[in-house]
Order: C-alpha cells, then sequence, then structure tokens
C-alpha cells in the first residue's frame, strides 16, 4: 500500500509533543517534509523524526513537494494564508486552533475547501478525547434529560514569570486568552450539545499583566436558541497555586462533570453515580486526543471516515469569538440573531 505523503509547518512544541510523534507511529503515512523558520532545531528534528527534507520557506515546500496532506501548526496569523495556498493545490489540511484570525477568514477557507472538495479538520483536539465522546452518547441519549445550564472553566496557577510570547500580541494571536483557552472550551461545549444556535453573547475581558496587548483572563456568558445558559471562565495567570480545569452539564434528569468524567442521575429518589471516576491522568487524556484527531485526519483524507471537526464548524464557533469581543469593545450584550 502506497503511503500517504505528509507535510508539517510550524514546528514549536504542539507539533514536537503531538503532530509528529503521532504520524510517525503511523504504518500508512510519510512524513516527507517539515517547514519552520527556526533552523537552529532543524538537525535535532529532522534526526530525531527521521525527516527527509527542511524547508523555511512555506512557498517553496508546497511547490516541490507531492503533498497529500499538510499540518499546519504555526502562530495563528499564518493559518489563514497558509490554508487558502493548500486548497488552490488541492491538498487537505489540519489546521491547529483557531481556524482564522475571525470569521470572515474562516469563511473564505470553508468556501474554498466546498468548493474544490478537499477536506479541512481544524484541531480542537478536545472533540476526540476518550471521556467526551463517551460524555456525548450518555447526552445523545437523553440521560440527563432536558439541558438547561453548562459551566465551564480552564484558570492556569499563578506564576511569577512573564511570558512575553506571541500569543500576547494581537497581530500574531488575534486575542488572547479567550483565542487560546476559550475557544476551546466553547468549541467542547457546543459539540457536547450537539451545536445549537447562539443567542447571545456576552465578554468580560480582564489584564492582570497590563504588559500583554491581548486580555489574559475573561468572563464568557452565552445564551443558546433552545435556552441553555453557558458559562466560561478561563486566565492564563490566576492567583492560584495549581490548574483548575472543568466542564459541567446540568439537566432536569440528571448531571455530568468532566476532569473526571462522571454522571449522576436521580433513580427512583436517589442521586446515583452512574459511571466510574477516570483514573487516567490528564497529560495521557491530552496526548491520546491529539493521537486520535490526527489519525482522524489521515482517515478523512482517505475517504474513510466522516470529518467531525469541519472548517464550517469552526466558522460558526468564530462567529461566536468574534461576537464577543464586539461585546467586550462596547462594553454590552451582543445578539446574533
Amino acid at each position: 500500500m502506497e503511503k500517504l505523503r505528509v507535510a508539517l509547518v510550524g514546528l514549536g512544541k504542539i507539533a514536537q509533543v503531538a503532530h509528529l510523534p503521532s504520524l510517525k507511529k503511523m504504518d500508512d503515512v510519510e512524513i516527507v517534509a517539515v517547514c519552520d523558520v527556526d533552523e537552529k532545531k532543524m538537525a535535532s528534528i529532522l534526526s530525531r523524526f527521521k525527516i527527509p527534507k527542511w524547508y523555511n520557506v512555506f512557498d517553496e515546500m508546497i511547490a516541490k513537494e507531492k503533498i497529500d496532506a499538510l499540518h499546519i501548526c504555526t502562530t495563528n496569523h499564518y493559518h489563514y494564508p497558509m490554508a487558502l495556498m493548500a486548497l488552490k493545490k488541492d491538498i487537505p489540511v489540519l489546521i491547529e486552533k483557531p481556524i482564522a484570525l475571525n470569521a470572515r477568514d474562516a469563511q473564505r477557507i470553508a468556501d474554498l475547501a466546498a468548493k474544490r472538495n478537499v477536506p479541512v479538520v481544524v484541531g480542537m483536539h478536545n472533540r476526540f478525547r476518550d471521556d467526551v465522546q463517551l460524555l456525548k452518547n450518555f447526552l445523545n441519549e437523553k440521560e440527563l434529560g432536558e439541558l438547561f445550564y453548562l459551566k465551564a472553566g480552564w484558570l492556569k496557577k499563578w506564576s511569577k514569570e512573564t511570558s512575553l510570547t506571541w500569543q500576547v500580541k494581537k497581530q500574531y494571536s488575534g486575542g488572547g486568552v479567550l483565542m487560546d483557552l476559550g475557544i476551546q472550551l466553547i468549541d467542547m461545549a457546543l459539540y457536547l450539545v450537539n451545536k445549537p444556535k447562539i443567542y447571545s453573547t456576552r465578554l468580560f475581558a480582564y489584564n492582570i499583566k497590563p504588559e500583554y496587548q491581548v486580555e489574559d483572563s475573561a468572563l464568557v456568558v452565552l445564551e443558546t436558541e433552545n435556552g441553555i445558559s453557558m458559562t466560561f471562565e478561563m486566565s492564563w495567570n490566576l492567583h492560584l497555586d495549581h490548574d483548575v480545569q472543568y466542564q459541567h452539564l446540568f439537566g432536569k434528569s440528571g448531571s455530568a462533570y468532566l476532569n473526571p468524567l462522571r454522571i449522576q442521575k436521580d433513580l427512583h429518589g436517589n442521586l446515583v453515580t452512574v459511571t466510574p471516576i477516570s483514573e487516567q491522568k490528564s497529560r495521557d487524556r491530552y496526548l491520546r486526543a491529539y493521537e486520535a484527531e490526527i489519525r482522524h485526519f489521515i482517515n478523512v483524507v482517505k475517504g474513510e471516515e466522516e470529518n467531525i471537526s469541519s472548517a464550517q464548524d469552526a466558522v460558526e464557533t468564530m462567529k461566536i469569538i468574534d461576537a464577543l469581543y464586539q461585546s467586550d469593545l462596547e462594553k454590552k450584550e451582543i445578539k446574533l440573531f
């Protein structure tokens, strides 16, 4: 069987920890080339992952190489132009989140992918977690009854160090902690409850570290068309001594929790836990989700699976993100319809 020829652009942490190791495990994949401007790490990465070619110019790589699938793992502001260049050459793309810096550019990617019938998978790895998939099955079976409230949070512990990376510069990131952590929380929530339309949005954004060009802490309030209220809290550097990450869902017949997964229901007048507490470590869960996401992308390219993290899904999420930033700018609730 001929192997799928895969290339990757952007060799930061997520590429080295998740994408490259996952691809190397696959018998039906061959990594033919990588691209990154930082040539200092070239030799070690080529040697470690046994990759034949390195480019420091993306245009040159996709012009010279025969590529069956591309991973875009760059800083956010490159996602849109690189995706367009690849799609115009009919190269399927896995784009790390966010798909683009705004909904307008996200829609252009989705439209071109649809026009050329080329798959785009957006890297929302939480969709591929084992516990999220199990919980989604419970929710699809209406095990919790009618859902009315969801709350989620991702709060990173306090650190005295200031990490002035590209993520805190708006022209590169498109936004702050909402674009980084919040978009993942919102996407996972909408995926779990089968992507209802969002009626209203409100963002409260904060700068604990004023040297950042973007928000480093935020509170989001969403209301869905079908009456579910959602709140999300997120921070890169809250005054906590440990990280906090959770997702809670409440229905009229029960509740569900992630990190760890447990589901509780009212049975015959008693509150009963109907799923065991998972003992899987968060790092293992994280890496397994990425492996599943990357395997899914390869299978989508081969026509063996239906895409469960599409460009159009990402467009709808980016519309919410755009409305939230507008909400913070205007200091009021923004309605989407």
